[in-house]
């Protein structure tokens, strides 16, 4: 084993995105998590090797078996792979589903859900740090009540309705945290402001988190406020119509759903500006399949990134496959970082290329390697390893070609595996 190698390899690691269940909701299905809850992401590889649309229903141990095989080479099943020889001593294998079910649970027997996060988090993945994308809207519902994570856990403000409204959901889900009543455009903002509010008050707020490339493009407009005030009276009547997702009532109505979607993004620009808060952004490849990629590539944000220069954007992803873009990215624009959270897993080679490609373009203070993206603590295991393998080789090759010398690889592993997210998070 090369000093880098065993060095990475022992390195604690800030993960920046997860979407880990609370202790609650961790409770109530801990009994039926079996050898399935390993897959993770790979339950879409597993579809696409079957040719399969869709499925119906869970995958079944006979599917799991038939279709394993083909689609174990994967980066998605590489994780899998992974984590259950680190954590259980066993292959990822049908013929050993029965032993894997049986170690998982014994692994979780006598331990409360706070335990069962330390162990796997904690002391197996060496998670230190976690910044967790909540489930429950805004994330306000685990935010307020601390007692529900582990102390290591920071939370993000998502509500990626406001930008993409068919119809007053989002609307209602802010009166309902913030006791406000909102009949116009002006109190929508200010709710909007509100829940930040209560969000920051916790302490547990660490960044704005933006998704809306699963339900639009990433080009954001610049409407004038009448626009956007057209467009909030048709979505609270429940009369409006979104480009791209309904067409009921003309494309003149759906340009007008757009500039409220547009407008609100903007809104919340501002405060994250206002308060210097860091924002993340989903861009590149999205979960699942038949998603809508060619909307999603990290260079339809650069009017925002000219226009918010003093906000601090955290860019996900990678933004795989177009990793060699968003370098050109980080290199051009002083408030972004890269941040390669899940890439590892969705295609591991593609993100050693990128990371050995940065490393020559970007300062190295301004990339982020790890983020797990995974709902069970001990899916982590996986993603984790696959992260510092990478990590590992590109370092590895940069000190053999005379690019670094040991002492510089090793400051770069510092930086990418846990200081720069504790820089920005104001964790240090």
């Amino acid at each position: 084993m090369s000093d880098i190698r065993e060095y990475v390899q022992s390195h604690d690691i800030f993960c920046h995105h997860d979407h880990h269940y609370c202790y609650r909701d961790f409770d109530a299905q801990r009994t039926k998590c079996d050898y399935r809850s390993l897959l993770g992401y790979a339950d879409t590889d597993l579809l696409v090797a079957a040719s399969l649309p869709a499925l119906q229903g869970p995958l079944t141990d006979a599917q799991i078996a038939q279709w394993w095989r083909y689609a174990r080479t994967t980066g998605y099943c590489q994780a899998v792979s992974l984590g259950c020889q680190a954590l259980f001593g066993l292959a990822f294998a049908p013929e050993n589903a029965e032993a894997i079910s049986a170690a998982l649970q014994a692994s979780l027997a006598g331990k409360t859900a706070a335990e069962v996060y330390h162990y796997f988090v904690h002391e197996r993945a060496r998670n230190v740090w976690t910044i967790c994308d909540s489930l429950q809207a805004m994330g306000l519902g685990q935010a307020l009540e601390p007692e529900q994570y582990p102390g290591s856990y920071r939370f993000t403000f998502r509500l990626d309705e406001l930008y993409s409204m068919v119809d007053d959901g989002p609307i209602a889900t802010l009166e309902r945290f913030t006791g406000r009543s909102i009949q116009t455009l002006e109190q929508l903002a200010a709710a909007v402001n509100a829940a930040i509010d209560l969000f920051a008050e916790t302490g547990k707020l660490a960044a704005i988190k933006i998704g809306m490339a699963y339900q639009r493009d990433l080009r954001v407009g610049q409407p004038t406020r009448a626009e956007a005030e057209r467009a909030f009276v048709r979505i609270r009547n429940r009369a409006v119509a979104w480009d791209g997702l309904q067409q009921h009532s003309g494309a003149a109505d759906a340009a007008t759903g757009r500039a409220l979607g547009d407008y609100m993004f903007h809104c919340v620009l501002q405060r994250a500006a206002d308060d210097d808060l860091p924002v993340q952004i989903h861009t590149g490849y999205l979960a699942g399949t038949w998603g809508a990629l060619e909307g999603s590539k990290a260079l339809h944000l650069i009017p925002i990134l000219n226009r918010y220069r003093t906000v601090r954007f955290d860019l996900f992803h990678a933004s795989w496959p177009w990793c060699s873009e968003f370098g050109a990215i980080g290199k051009n624009y002083p408030n972004v970082w890269l941040n390669m959270c899940w890439a590892w897993t969705m295609n591991p080679a593609a993100s050693e290329r990128a990371l050995y490609e940065w490393l020559d373009a970007v300062p190295f203070i301004k990339i982020f390697a790890y983020g797990a993206d995974t709902l069970l603590p001990w899916c982590n295991m996986g993603y984790t390893l696959q992260a510092k393998q990478g990590v590992t080789r590109v370092l590895e090759r940069k000190v053999a070609e005379g690019v670094f010398s040991e002492r510089t690889a090793q400051e770069v592993a510092d930086c990418i595996l846990l200081r720069n997210g504790l820089v920005l998070y104001g964790l240090d």
